[in-house]
């Protein structure tokens, strides 16, 4: 079985078009970081604060973002990105989810996904 690694965190590209909501990581914003870096990718500064746009090595993208909870939506009631414990997971499909979750698992994260 190849492990599956995340090639890049990238800020755009064009194969996050057209995805979608796929499921939900329980993990704190240190963990993200921890495992991949700071989010290089923009926001809409509106219904999102961060996001992480990641290619693995067999072609999947996906992002990983919080979502209506942040200060950019909710103003002063919002969360800081470093109390956001619900991150969204975006794809084109479900194998998104089963990459990260592969990714957390083979890289000893502790960190859960879960299917929308």
């Amino acid at each position: 079985m190849m492990v599956n690694t995340v090639v890049e965190s990238v800020e755009w590209d064009k194969r996050v078009n057209g995805s979608s909501l796929r499921g939900y990581i329980n993990a704190s914003y240190s963990d993200l970081v921890e495992a991949f870096g700071e989010p290089k990718s923009g926001t809409d500064e509106y219904k999102t604060d961060v996001e992480w746009i990641l290619v693995f090595n067999d072609d999947v993208v996906a992002t990983i973002y919080n979502y209506k909870d942040g200060k950019n939506y909710c103003g002063a009631n919002g969360l800081n990105v470093e109390d956001i414990r619900e991150w969204h997971i975006g794809g084109k499909g479900f194998d998104t989810v089963m990459a990260l979750d592969d990714f957390f698992e083979e890289n000893d994260f502790r960190i859960s996904v879960q299917m929308r």
